[in-house]
């Protein structure tokens, strides 16, 4: 068995539980339904986020939310680099397999730290239902 991975990126309104756990969701969602995803082809989430998001765990607001119960979720502080975006949470998620057309998802702004890949079907407030 492989593996291979998915990423996504979002910005939160503001440093709040709600806006943090609302935004998880929010990509999560996107990121399970752009990929045709179930929990059972996951092998495990690992989050960033940057030092000005302090009020909640993204991990924590994803299980909050009801799901990954069963998956191992990690989540680590982004590094502090000069000029970066502010409030934004960033996962990656692994499978276990080795192949599959897997499709990033950017949402609320965060579209702009991977700009190469907006015209290749990246999601966005635009695309995703």
């Amino acid at each position: 068995m492989g593996i291979t991975a998915v990423r996504g990126a979002i910005c939160v309104k503001e440093d709040a539980i709600v806006s943090i756990e609302e935004a998880v969701a929010k990509l999560w969602k996107a990121i399970i339904t752009e990929n045709h995803l179930e929990e059972t082809d996951i092998a495990f989430v690992l989050f960033t986020q940057t030092g000005d998001l302090k009020s909640r765990n993204p991990a924590g607001a994803l299980r909050k939310g009801g799901w990954c119960k069963e998956l191992p979720l990690f989540c680590m502080q982004e590094p502090e680099i000069t000029g970066m975006m502010p409030r934004v949470i960033r996962l990656l998620v692994v499978l276990k397999e080795e192949t599959r057309c897997l499709v990033p998802v950017y949402l609320d702004g965060a579209e702009r730290l991977r700009p190469d890949l907006r015209q290749n079907g990246v999601a966005s407030e635009t695309n995703v239902r």
